[in-house]
């Protein structure tokens, strides 16, 4: 009977020490898992800062776009009508040196005391050359 109780108090006695021991542990492991939890809690705010920053470029970018889109179109437009313009004059240049040479005293023999009789002379000569009506226009109104 004493080496049972023995026995008994030695079992029951690392029955304590394996229960002390497990309740440090799970208090340990509670810890961390708090810990962790925290740093997930963190992370994920983190996260949904990053993801409405990324939404907010997005966006940004997305506007951004549409404008370059629009001055791209604008510049194209502009572009265009700078090179007509161009062209034109190109054109007018040719046709006023071609009618130079055939008459070079034409325009020297011409009244300058009014700019109406130049803006004539050169609706004759526009008359006179291929141009079309829309070409036309554009150059009497920069003449104007």
């Amino acid at each position: 009977f004493g080496e049972y109780k023995e026995w008994c108090d030695e079992a029951s006695h690392n029955a304590m020490f394996a229960i002390e021991d497990a309740t440090k542990q799970k208090a340990k492991l509670e810890a961390k898992i708090s810990e962790l939890s925290s740093d997930i809690e963190v992370a994920v705010s983190r996260i949904e800062k990053l993801a409405a920053a990324v939404a907010s470029a997005d966006e940004d970018l997305k506007n951004a776009t549409l404008i370059r889109e629009k001055e791209a179109k604008d510049f194209a437009g502009g572009e265009k009508e700078l090179m007509e313009t161009v062209d034109t004059l190109s054109r007018a240049v040719g046709i006023l040196e071609k009618e130079m040479a055939k008459n070079p005293a034409a325009f020297a023999q011409m009244d300058t005391s009014s700019f109406t009789g130049v803006v004539q002379a050169i609706s004759s000569v526009l008359d006179a050359a291929s141009f079309s009506t829309n070409d036309r226009s554009k150059l009497q109104a920069l003449l104007q």
